[in-house]
C-alpha cells in the first residue's frame, strides 16, 4: 500500500510541465497572499487548464549559493514525497526550482487556515469535536511515525483546517523541521538538535537529550489540552521557567474549564503528557485508547470523590488519578520522585497564545537577552541554577511577529 500511495506522489515533477515549464502549467494570483513571513510567501493558484481545482504555491526565498537553506527545502520535498497522499496531511502535488533566489511547491490548498485560529474563534471545542480531531491527529501521526519520520513540530498553528465550516477536518502540515531515518525500520529517527515550539516542547527537549518520535506524542497531548479547554497546559512569560513547568510536568486542570470535561479525556492527556518519553503511549496505542474509541463512562470533571484531586498532576503522573477503565488501561505509573507540592501559579487558565519556534543545535547554546531568557548558569525556581539541573535552555529570542516561525505570520493554508 505504501508503495502506490508514493507512487501518486511523484520524485520527479518535470514530466507534469515539460513542454509548458512550470509559469506555463500554472497560474498564479499575485495580487493576493494566503499567508507571508520572513522566508516564504504563499499564494492562490491553479492549473491553465484545470482552474476548478485550486491550490497553495509556496514561494520561499533562498539565497543564491546559500546551499544550507537550499538543502533544508530539499529535504523538506523529499520528505513530503516519502509520505505520498494521506487524508490527514497536506499533500505536495509539484516543485519547481528554475526561478532564480526561489523553490516553489505546490501544495494542497486548505481553507479553513489554521486549527490556532478557530480555537481562538470558538474559544474551546466541545469534547466531541476534539475527540474526532485528535482521532485524526493520532492517525496521521501514527502514518507519519510509522514511515521513520518524526515532525518534531507539531501545534495548532501547524493543523490546517479543510474547510471553513468544518471544524473537525484537519490535516498536519510545515514538515520544515521534520527529521527522517534513513534506514528505518532498522533504525528509528533520532535527533540532539533542539528545535520546536516553545509551548509544545517535550522536556527531553528541554533537557537536551537524544530524542525520538515520542516528542510528537508529547505536543498531541498539549494539542489535546488546548482543544478541550481553550488554554495552554504549561505558560509562563519567563522562559526558564516555562520549561520548569515543563520538565517537572506542573500541570493543572482549572475547574472552570474542565467541570464538563469526562475523566477519558484526562487520562488520555495524562498518558500522553508523561515526561518520561518511554512511559507515553504510541500513536498506534493512543488510536485504541478507551477515550477516542468510545468507550468511556461520560464522567466529568465534577464527578470525582475529591475534586481537589485533579487539580494539579505533579511530576511524572498523579498519585490521585488512578481511572482504571479497561484491564489495559490501568493506573498511570509513578516515579518515585512523584510530589505534592503548591501550584507555581495561581489555578486558572493559562491564555492561549502563539507558540515561537525554535531551532538550535544543541551543542552551542546562545541564550537571548529578550522576553527575560536566561543565559546558561542563570539562576531558575528554588534558587538553583537552570543549567545544572536541566542543562542550558534552548536559545532563541522570540521574534518580533506575534505569531512564531518564518511561515506562521499572516495564517496557513497549505
Amino acid at each position: 500500500m505504501g508503495n502506490q500511495l508514493l507512487t501518486l506522489c511523484p520524485t520527479d515533477f518535470s514530466n507534469l510541465y515539460e513542454d509548458a515549464g512550470f509559469d506555463g502549467t500554472y497560474e498564479v494570483d499575485e495580487g493576493n497572499y494566503l499567508g507571508t513571513g520572513k522566508f516564504a510567501v504563499v499564494h492562490l493558484c491553479w492549473r491553465r487548464n484545470s482552474a476548478e481545482k485550486r491550490y497553495a504555491l509556496k514561494v520561499i526565498n533562498t539565497k543564491c549559493g546559500d546551499m544550507a537553506s537550499i538543502n533544508r527545502v530539499r529535504e523538506e520535498i523529499n520528505i513530503l514525497q516519502c509520505l505520498g497522499l494521506h487524508p490527514g496531511l497536506v499533500s505536495l502535488v509539484d516543485t519547481d526550482e528554475t526561478l532564480p533566489g526561489s523553490i516553489r511547491l505546490v501544495l494542497e490548498l486548505c481553507e479553513g487556515g489554521e486549527l490556532y485560529d478557530r480555537i481562538q474563534q470558538k474559544q474551546y471545542y466541545p469534547e466531541h469535536e476534539a475527540k474526532e480531531c485528535c482521532l485524526q491527529l493520532l492517525d496521521a501521526v501514527s502514518y507519519i511515525h510509522g514511515r521513520g519520520i518524526m515532525h518534531r513540530d507539531l501545534k495548532p498553528e501547524n493543523i490546517l483546517l479543510t474547510s471553513k465550516v468544518d471544524n473537525t477536518s484537519i490535516k498536519i502540515s510545515d514538515f520544515g523541521l521534520a527529521r527522517i531515518s534513513r534506514d528505518y525500520p532498522r533504525r528509528l529517527p533520532r535527533s540532539h538538535s533542539i528545535c520546536g515550539s516553545d509551548f509544545y516542547l517535550a522536556p527531553e527537549v528541554i533537557k537536551q537529550e537524544e530524542y525520538g518520535r515520542e516528542i510528537d506524542i508529547w505536543a498531541v497531548g498539549v494539542i489535546t489540552y488546548v482543544l478541550l479547554s481553550g488554554s495552554l497546559p504549561f505558560f509562563h512569560n519567563v522562559l526558564h521557567k516555562l520549561y520548569r513547568q515543563i520538565v517537572e510536568r506542573d500541570l493543572s486542570f482549572p475547574e472552570q474549564a474542565w467541570k464538563n470535561v469526562s475523566k477519558g479525556a484526562l487520562d488520555f492527556i495524562l498518558r500522553l503528557l508523561q515526561v518520561r518519553a518511554g512511559d507515553r503511549l504510541t500513536a498506534d496505542q493512543g488510536l485504541s485508547h478507551p477515550w477516542l474509541r468510545g468507550s468511556t463512562n461520560g464522567s466529568s470533571f465534577n464527578s470525582f470523590e475529591n475534586p481537589n484531586a485533579m487539580t494539579r498532576a505533579g511530576s511524572h503522573s498523579n498519585p490521585h488519578y488512578n481511572n482504571n477503565q479497561g484491564s489495559s488501561w490501568g493506573p498511570l505509573s509513578r516515579a518515585p520522585s512523584d510530589v505534592r507540592r503548591e501550584p507555581s501559579q495561581p489555578n486558572v487558565p493559562h491564555p492561549l497564545e502563539h507558540a515561537h519556534v525554535i531551532n538550535q543545535k544543541a551543542q552551542a547554546p546562545q541564550a537571548s537577552s529578550r522576553d527575560n531568557r536566561p543565559s546558561a548558569g542563570s539562576r531558575g525556581p528554588q534558587g538553583h541554577p537552570y543549567d545544572q539541573q536541566y542543562g542550558a535552555p534552548p536559545p532563541s529570542g522570540r521574534p518580533t511577529s506575534a505569531r512564531g516561525g518564518p511561515l506562521a505570520n499572516q495564517g496557513n493554508y497549505y
